[in-house]
């Protein structure tokens, strides 16, 4: 079903070939230094192209050779091949001055048989070898990935006249502007370039010197170019110029496309000649036998253009590339008909006719898709097609009627029918990309990363060149269309097109106007894409991303991932889906925070890295047996905000929230200069996901969290004011502040904690356990972290100060700053040894973690008011200045007070204690830790905070005995032990839920990753619930690493019925769904219902939850101790295997050095 061009050229061809087989052997049996010499850069070499192949391991090869030339050969590494030569068309007129190439000879050439990856040299040949040609290069695609550039309309023109707005060539040329824009794709190290056709202006059978200038960059001898029929290129000199494989016959057999008679003559006027291919001339046109681009009415009055006809038709062609297989239409036709809104006016002859010629081409597009899936069965994942006239676009040809025609005769449905994924167009010079479209209608969410969409994405390229644009909502080409296009308000036609309603179809547009192309990066059962224009510099432009997507088929996140206690808990927790952003950064910041509307179903996840927020369908995550990959658009909030906040240096979003009404969201963003006021920004959230700027107000300095009150009526902030210039003179230390936002009166506070700076007041601090910095107000040490708030009280962290602020909302004032507390090893054992390679708790009479808690969350029991806070630690490092002191035990040191040392705790390597040197509010006698490596419950009383629950050593002995070979791992590298000398698991976030009728607490764990969950029911005994870590351990990075953020769905806010929670997880880049079932737990069938019974952890109030010394000695005799080398993770009784294992090292050690560490001053 290829094309026969000419069937005495072919068997020319084949003549040449066989005959010129041995004489090229021969020529190239010799060596590579008399070839080299027989190089001549006069073998006059024009209009050199490459079209891909058949397959990707071919290459076509078209040029213009001089006149008489007889023969032509190709040498492209070691491959020699035969170039078919045969005249040029003869256009149907031809005009002196514009059609300069008569005479010339026109080459082709298919070199076969190319290895993935190489680079190869070409070289050409008239005389058998004796004389060559320049070397040109041609680089293969890499197995099993590859690149692809699309760009559309060129349209060369002569005069080289451009656009004046947007980016603009140097010399004002539209050849320069294609030219760069080829730079830039190779820059982009694309192997192929498809194009939505018009290469050049003159539509009227060509014109020599716009190919000339279009052919004239280098790439256009070194990429491959596969390009379409556009309207303007509807002439033999398209044929002449582009060597098509698999190009569909033309010629009239069984099985070659139908040429279609096109009557259509314009519009509105009737007026046009360049349009259809048989159109009627009107009574003058006759009488006069007038002309039109040499043709003059036939005996039935038509002007029979059959050039224009033949070149309608031919440029239908397929090639399969890597794993796509691309399909190339040819809608450069106008079919007439169809035109009821001018079916009585005589200037449009054509209207009254029904839509067949319509549908005759579009049967054309079946039959070349027919023939391409049938001939590459099985072969490919994905399907593209190319072709010119968009049917979904947004400006002046957007009510066009012949391209309501092309719709109306099923064009779109033949791309559902053969399960399209892409359909590239062009001709409205505009760039727009559709939803994803079944049946003309939206068939998925407003997104930027699909998995397996049911549908098809299309895509308009803009003018790639700079030569013309055209703007949305401008003008139309038909006037007077009364159903189409089809628009998103539900009306239809020009007339509400143009008062600014965009087509249904339409997703996202641009015009920038200035050149446009799109990369497509296909790597297996991916496909992301990256739409750029040009801007910047005319003589170095930059290229300015305006669009992004990525579309997965075929893939799933894997097997469920079920919580370590599921059989045993009264909550079962079953990771089902996950949001891939496809970015990893072992130093985090990817996605950050996350927050839910329960309205409209979407969650919000900050990407810190990129300045986007991504939006999160939550309503179709379900699967059966397999971890369901979700969907996400990408919100550009950095430039929302630049546009909207003048001034305003934007430098990053740290946080989101989502008012408990739905109505809006607000995300936090600190100011490029760390000593400047940040700022919220605020908007209204759409039914689809969508976000529509309401707002921005000034927030204190480094606003770092963000939150609403439960009656939404208040926006809260905790604005940290880091001193990230350190602390010499001259720098600044901003205060810290609580950013109070009143939504009923738009009134704006900012609290901050001037009214502690007084001496008796720093000094009550100090005496309640409060760190301060020596010498420093607490209005600019104390850095607001993380806020949990009703709607009266807001419970503020201030984690270097290892205290909470308690904020009287009605009032807007500090009331009160309270002391976090500390954790006690001595009573809660802990494993600080990072060289021992296993998990060795010991007790420590000199030493206690300093919470410092990061994250917290309140929830109310039998009237009163619990918070909850996940104790994290931090250190300070600004510049020169840092609170650590590390102590190698290894090399002799000791702890900071030298009450531990390597002789009496047999510690070998690093431990990071807090310096107290410069602070105060802390005890001398002891050696400090940063972070507690637990969570903490207080009570809210008239004087403050009372502590109720700690689990002490918990967090740290159950991820020891779930994942012993990863104890204390680290969240960029999964080798044990590698945090036990800093903060351990660093309990980052928590989040309160209700899952059936108990209330739980869920940690997430920062370092060796997961989420733990506590049931707090009744907060006078806080049981262990169940742990569940999707954390890939067989990479350092994999799976979900580094829960950074936690957002509890209930279950009737979600949309199937269950309660989810969400863990945006910073480092891996993800985002984990886990679903939460509640469980009913016969206490008759299991003794360990509680899932502490194997720990015997105390928690009957007394105030504390780690595991003791005592209750782990007692279980000496029940196991052996478990190994760092053992194979898997122990499940269920692992606990009690662990603490035994612990229980045998703290005896071990106790006969070593007398177990609990003696103070030696």
């Amino acid at each position: 079903m290829r094309v026969k061009r000419r069937k005495t050229m072919a068997l020319l061809a084949a003549v040449s070939i066989v005959c010129a087989q041995s004489t090229v052997s021969d020529v190239f049996a010799a060596g590579a230094e008399e070839v080299a010499a027989q190089e001549n850069n006069a073998v006059s070499i024009e209009y050199l192209t490459l079209q891909p192949g058949e397959r990707d391991d071919s290459v076509n090869l078209n040029w213009y050779a001089p006149e008489g030339t007889q023969n032509a050969i190709v040498r492209m590494g070691d491959k020699t091949v035969e170039a078919s030569v045969r005249a040029l068309h003869t256009p149907t007129k031809v005009v002196e001055g514009k059609y300069t190439d008569t005479g010339k000879i026109v080459c082709q050439a298919t070199v076969s048989g190319l290895s993935k990856g190489t680079e190869y040299s070409y070289q050409i040949s008239y005389d058998n070898g004796n004389t060559w040609s320049k070397k040109y290069s041609y680089e293969t695609p890499n197995a099993g990935e590859f690149r692809f550039g699309f760009t559309s309309d060129p349209q060369i023109k002569e005069n080289g006249e451009t656009n004046n707005g947007g980016w603009n060539p140097s010399d004002g040329k539209n050849q320069t502007g294609w030219a760069v824009m080829l730079d830039k794709m190779k820059e982009e190290d694309v192997n192929l370039i498809v194009s939505a056709g018009d290469q050049v202006e003159d539509q009227s059978w060509g014109k020599s010197s716009e190919y000339a200038a279009f052919f004239a960059p280098e790439e256009m001898t070194s990429l491959l170019y596969a390009p379409a029929v556009g309207n303007h290129d509807r002439h033999y000199m398209f044929d002449d110029h582009f060597n098509l494989p698999n190009e569909m016959s033309v010629d009239g057999n069984a099985a070659s496309l139908n040429q279609v008679k096109t009557t259509f003559r314009g519009q509105n006027s009737g007026t046009s000649q360049s349009h259809g291919n048989y159109i009627q001339a009107t009574a003058d046109e006759i009488a006069q036998s007038a002309e039109s681009n040499g043709v003059t009415p036939n005996k039935d009055g038509q002007y029979d253009f059959v050039e224009r006809r033949e070149m309608e038709t031919k440029g239908n062609y397929y090639y399969l590339y890597n794993n796509v297989l691309f399909v190339t239409l040819n809608t450069g036709a106008y079919p007439g008909g169809n035109d009821n809104e001018n079916a009585g006016n005589v200037n449009v002859p054509s209207a009254s006719k029904d839509n067949s010629e319509a549908e005759a081409i579009v049967s054309n597009f079946r039959t070349t898709l027919n023939a391409a899936t049938a001939e590459y069965s099985g072969q490919y994942q994905w399907l593209v097609v190319t072709h010119h006239k968009s049917t979904q676009t947004v400006a002046k040809h957007a009510a066009d009627s012949d391209i309501e025609n092309y719709v109306d005769a099923g064009f779109e449905q033949v791309m559902d029918e053969f399960d399209v994924d892409f359909v590239l167009g062009g001709h409205d010079h505009v760039y727009s990309r559709s939803y994803v479209l079944k049946n003309g209608q939206r068939n998925a969410e407003r997104l930027d990363d699909f998995h397996d969409p049911d549908g098809v994405i299309y895509l308009t390229g803009n003018c790639c060149s700079d030569m013309q644009y055209y703007t949305p909502f401008e003008k139309v080409d038909k006037t007077n269309n009364a159903d189409y296009p089809v628009l998103a308000n539900g009306q239809t036609g020009s007339e509400a097109y143009l008062a600014g309603n965009l087509p249904i179809g339409n997703q996202e547009w641009n015009q920038e106007y200035s050149p446009s192309y799109a990369v497509f990066d296909v790597a297996d059962n991916k496909i992301s894409v990256n739409v750029y224009n040009l801007s910047g510099d005319s003589n170095a432009p930059e290229s300015k991303l305006i669009d992004s997507f990525s579309v997965t088929k075929n893939a799933n996140g894997g097997e469920l991932k079920n919580g370590l206690e599921n059989k045993k808990s009264s909550i079962a927790m079953t990771q089902t889906a996950q949001y891939n952003s496809g970015m990893q950064n072992p130093d985090g910041g990817v996605m950050e925070i996350i927050d839910y509307n329960t309205v409209t179903g979407w969650a919000y996840a900050v990407n810190g890295v990129t300045g986007n927020l991504t939006a999160i369908p939550m309503k179709n995550k379900n699967a059966v047996d397999k971890i369901a990959l979700l969907d996400g658009k990408n919100i550009n909030i950095k430039e929302i905000v630049e546009n909207n906040y003048k001034g305003f240096s934007y430098g990053d979003m740290t946080s989101v929230a989502v008012s408990p009404n739905g109505e809006k969201l607000a995300v936090a963003i600190q100011s490029s200069d760390y000593s400047v006021a940040g700022c919220l920004a605020v908007f209204l959230c759409g039914a689809d996901g969508t976000l529509s700027f309401d707002q921005i107000y000034e927030a204190g300095v480094q606003p770092d969290m963000v939150t609403f009150t439960p009656d939404s009526k208040k926006i809260l902030s905790a604005d940290e004011g880091e001193p990230r210039n350190g602390y010499e003179a001259g720098s600044i230390d901003p205060k810290g502040t609580v950013t109070v936002i009143d939504l009923t009166n738009q009134n704006v506070s900012h609290l901050d904690f001037t009214v502690f700076d007084s001496e008796a007041k720093r000094a009550e601090l100090v005496q309640n356990g409060v760190i301060l910095k020596k010498g420093t107000a607490p209005s600019v040490d104390l850095e607001p972290e993380y806020i949990a708030a009703n709607d009266k009280t807001a419970y503020v962290t201030l984690q270097e100060a290892n205290a909470i602020a308690i904020v009287d909302l009605q009032t807007l004032s500090i009331e009160n700053i309270c002391s976090a507390g500390y954790e006690d090893y001595e009573k809660y054992p802990i494993d600080i040894d990072k060289k021992d390679a296993a998990y060795r708790p010991v007790s420590y009479p000199s030493l206690r973690g300093i919470r410092m808690p990061d994250g917290i969350s309140l929830f109310e029991s039998n009237g009163k008011t619990y918070i909850v806070t996940a104790n994290e630690g931090d250190s300070r490092e600004w510049n020169e200045y840092l609170n650590e002191a590390e102590c190698n035990f290894g090399k002799g040191q000791t702890s900071p007070s030298g009450k531990i040392t390597a002789e009496n705790s047999g510690l070998t390597g690093k431990v990071v204690f807090f310096d107290q040197n410069d602070y105060e509010g802390l005890n001398s006698e002891y050696d400090y830790l940063f972070g507690g490596r637990s969570f903490t419950v207080y009570c809210v009383d008239g004087s403050g905070m009372k502590e109720v629950y700690t689990s002490g050593n918990e967090l740290e002995a159950k991820t020891a005995a779930y994942f012993p070979q990863y104890f204390n791992c680290s969240n960029d590298s999964a080798e044990i032990d590698d945090r036990s000398g800093k903060k351990g698991v660093e309990a980052e976030s928590v989040t309160i839920g209700t899952v059936g009728e108990k209330t739980y607490a869920f940690i997430g764990l920062e370092r060796i990753g997961g989420v733990m969950a506590y049931d707090i029911t009744n907060p006078d005994k806080i049981l262990f619930a169940n742990y569940i870590n999707s954390r890939d351990f067989s990479k350092d990075i994999a799976g979900d690493v580094s829960p950074e953020g936690l957002c509890m769905i209930s279950a009737s806010e979600s949309a199937d019925g269950n309660a989810y929670l969400l863990a945006s997880c910073e480092v891996s880049g993800t985002v984990a769904a886990y679903k939460l079932i509640s469980q009913n737990i016969d206490s008759s069938d299991d003794d360990n219902t509680d899932n502490n019974h194997d720990n015997n952890i105390d928690h009957n109030g007394s105030g504390h939850g780690g595991a003791d010394t005592e209750d782990l000695n007692n279980q000496e005799s029940k196991t052996n101790a478990l190994k760092t080398g053992d194979h898997a993770p122990v499940i269920g009784t692992g606990i009690g295997m662990v603490l035994a294992l612990s229980a045998i090292i703290v005896i071990l050690k106790y006969r070593r050095s007398k177990n609990t560490i003696t103070n030696t001053k």
